[in-house]
């Protein structure tokens, strides 16, 4: 892997102004050798983890103060004046389920006023076997706070699979099922927010990466609001109803040598004025990866307008990064949850500009570079 990459990708759909036949330059992505980051994570003693981060860990400013939350079975917040200087903090408060559920928060987003809005993923118990968590079918559900995320209210669950679509004979050590591994963010006209999840359905045709969103009016009761992308529209319901992928599995998730896309991230750039995606790739059911992939689109309103994913950074380079960086070792194997996080002040997972930096599992040490069509670096 050479240092610098810079991997064209091709943009495709009506929407998108780098079509595949404008005749233009395409744009490129250039990951660069950058000085360590690392999100503080939670502390795992028993197992040796020392900065686990087990999700995609969002990020929310207020005022002068940027927070991140790390999850493992639970989330923590740590804050600090910007990302450099992140003090570990404490878990977050859920209320009367604060020990009871495996869940881990997701995505943020800081509304106008002391709110703070999150969507967690959610791991039920004993779902084909009587005496064990895995493997789990997981959920979606909404918060919120008025306290930067200290204590949360639970506002209900929003996206879930078909309650019967679980498949226990799965190769998977993970998932028989379910719907998770997500995040959200509103467009940029704030009509919608949007959620880009992963579904670990019974069905092959659905799953995969997927689209769902709800009406922004509605982000303080969105439960049972929520509408799925399928078969063209905006038409399944967000509990129960059925997906039609963005990227869907390429071989069934559920069988040993299972393929698919799986949890994105997602941020408006405002150097391209598009939004980017960043993919896990797995070629396996357990989840192994042959590198992290990025896609793009113009607008949100039709998924149909992510660009084909491209790699950006393969097995190997991925784990010369994450050497030595105290995470587990599925992480640090096959760097799953890629972000792309601004470090300027105001920028964060969900927006940023034309150079960030590039993080897997909490773990940065290359910033990212989005160029627009025939710009020089």
């Amino acid at each position: 892997m050479n240092r610098r990459q810079a991997i064209g990708a091709l943009l495709g759909g009506g929407l998108n102004l780098w079509a595949a036949d404008s005749g233009k330059t395409l744009p490129t992505v250039v990951l660069e050798d950058a000085p360590l980051i690392q999100m503080p994570g939670v502390e795992v003693p028993e197992r040796g983890f020392h900065h686990e981060c087990d999700s995609n860990s969002p990020v929310h400013w207020d005022g002068d103060t940027v927070y991140v939350f790390n999850s493992y079975s639970h989330p923590w917040r740590s804050s600090g004046p910007d990302l450099l200087h992140l003090k570990r903090g404490a878990r977050a408060g859920l209320g009367a389920f604060d020990d009871q559920l495996s869940m881990w928060i997701e995505a943020t987003w800081k509304d106008s006023g002391d709110s703070l809005y999150g969507a967690f993923h959610y791991e039920p118990d004993l779902i084909c076997f009587s005496n064990q968590h895995l493997p789990t079918v997981p959920r979606i559900g909404w918060l919120r706070s008025f306290n930067n995320g200290a204590t949360w209210e639970d506002l209900g669950f929003v996206i879930e699979a078909k309650p019967c679509a679980v498949k226990c004979t799965t190769a998977s050590p993970w998932d028989a099922g379910g719907t998770g591994d997500f995040v959200f963010l509103p467009d940029e006209g704030r009509q919608y927010i949007y959620f880009f999840a992963t579904s670990y359905d019974s069905d092959p045709a659905q799953q995969g990466v997927f689209a769902a969103r709800v009406p922004f009016a509605d982000r303080t009761d969105p439960s049972g609001k929520v509408i799925k992308w399928f078969e063209g529209r905006w038409q399944e319901p967000g509990l129960g109803g059925r997906v039609s992928p963005i990227f869907p599995s390429r071989r069934d998730f559920h069988r040993g040598d299972g393929e698919m896309f799986w949890g994105p991230s997602v941020h408006f750039n405002t150097h391209l004025g598009a939004y980017v995606m960043l993919l896990n790739h797995a070629i396996d059911s357990r989840l192994n990866t042959d590198g992290i992939y990025i896609s793009f689109a113009q607008s949100l309103e039709d998924p149909r307008n992510w660009s084909t994913p491209h790699m950006i950074i393969d097995r190997a380079a991925i784990q010369q990064v994450m050497k030595g960086s105290g995470v587990s070792r599925t992480k640090s194997d096959n760097g799953w949850y890629p972000q792309a996080i601004g470090l300027a002040h105001g920028e964060t997972d969900k927006r940023l500009g034309r150079t960030g930096r590039f993080f897997m599992s909490g773990v940065s040490k290359k910033t990212i570079t989005f160029l627009k069509p025939g710009e020089a670096r």
